[in-house]
């Protein structure tokens, strides 16, 4: 099935010129970069080889994609794509591979019978880098120059300036890309655009209700504690009513057994609370070292305990603590001593 230019199907191919007139088009545009994909190839220096994804693109492209280098390398410039130079950014993975523990700026690496020198090893700390750890990226000239010039160009990425709706640019984009090439706008298929910012809200609201189903969770385990320390301290009081009936004969005054009892449901709840921090705490690193076993395998880096979350829950537990602790207080606050301790003569 056909529909004008595009068969179904039939995936788009782009050029420079295209995609330099897309931004003069649009003024909201503030960068963009080609990204010319081919399958997975041999990329090898003296000693070892591996099979990796070779990306051609601009200077542009880090930028555009957030991603980060080590610090002694350097990113593309304007001169690597305009005068076809052989240098490389490769992925933390790539440099393993090919370089174990050694350093890998500087070096070269063969691709398609080409050397390229390393001029940077993109790091591994985000969401962002995680997955571009088996990328070699190379200036889009010396990708079509020297490595292939059949794969032809079926991607590119872009960065607006800041007070542009992405969504409406979005819309005029694809308009702009189906009037050209001939094919249904409502056609979704024919073109995917990738909108960063929705799928960024869609992970934002992801995980507020994981946060909300979290804070629900944690508040019926904390209603639940409170309702276990309070029957803790109940059976504390009835056991240690007749100390309490004598401290009441020697003097003690109601306010100070509420103040007794009270101190010592904070401190109930305090010293379990820390022991579940810690716990938790403990967990993490666990979770963290599964984590870095498996590195390559996963976008989370470092789990940890914030220490502000840390701080709010131990103001948290004392609130508690005060609270399961208070009708226990107050009843061991109104025994009489002469009623405390004739039970305690009759058990």
């Amino acid at each position: 099935m056909k529909y004008k230019n595009i068969r179904e199907g039939e995936q788009l191919h782009f050029d420079l010129h295209f995609l330099n007139r897309i931004k003069k088009q649009f003024p909201g545009i503030k960068a963009i970069s080609p990204e010319i994909t081919g399958p997975y190839s041999q990329v090898m220096n003296k000693a070892k080889s591996g099979l990796f994804k070779i990306i051609g693109i601009n200077e542009n492209y880090m930028g555009i994609k957030i991603l980060k280098i080590n610090e002694d390398g350097r990113y593309f410039n304007k001169g690597d794509d305009e005068n076809t130079r052989n240098v490389t950014i490769i992925g933390e993975n790539v440099s393993t591979t090919l370089f174990n523990n050694q350093k890998a700026l500087g070096k070269s690496i063969n691709i398609a019978g080409i050397d390229f020198k390393v001029i940077g090893v993109l790091k591994n700390d985000d969401i962002f880098s995680a997955s571009e750890i088996n990328s070699v990226y190379v200036p889009f000239s010396s990708y079509i120059n020297c490595i292939d010039n059949k794969t032809p160009l079926r991607a590119f990425c872009l960065y607006l300036n800041k007070e542009v709706d992405s969504k409406r640019f979005e819309n005029e984009l694809r308009a702009f890309i189906a009037n050209k090439y001939q094919f249904a706008y409502s056609d979704k298929q024919a073109l995917q655009i990738i909108n960063f910012e929705t799928q960024t809200s869609a992970f934002e609201g992801l995980f507020d209700g994981l946060k909300m189903f979290i804070w629900i969770v944690g508040i019926c385990f904390l209603i639940s504690g409170i309702v276990g320390v309070s029957n803790i301290m109940f059976v504390v009081i009835k056991e240690r009513s007749s100390e309490i009936g004598i401290r009441k004969a020697v003097g003690a005054t109601p306010k100070s057994i509420l103040v007794l009892m009270l101190t010592e449901s904070v401190i109930i709840t305090v010293i379990s609370g820390i022991i579940g921090l810690i716990s938790g705490a403990a967990i993490l690193e666990i979770i963290n070292w599964l984590l870095e076993s498996a590195r390559h395998a996963t976008m989370i880096k470092h789990a940890e305990i914030d220490i502000n979350v840390a701080v709010l829950a131990l103001v948290i537990l004392i609130l508690s603590g005060v609270i399961a602790g208070a009708f226990p207080a107050m009843k061991a606050s109104v025994i009489q001593p002469i009623d405390a301790i004739r039970n305690e003569n009759i058990g």
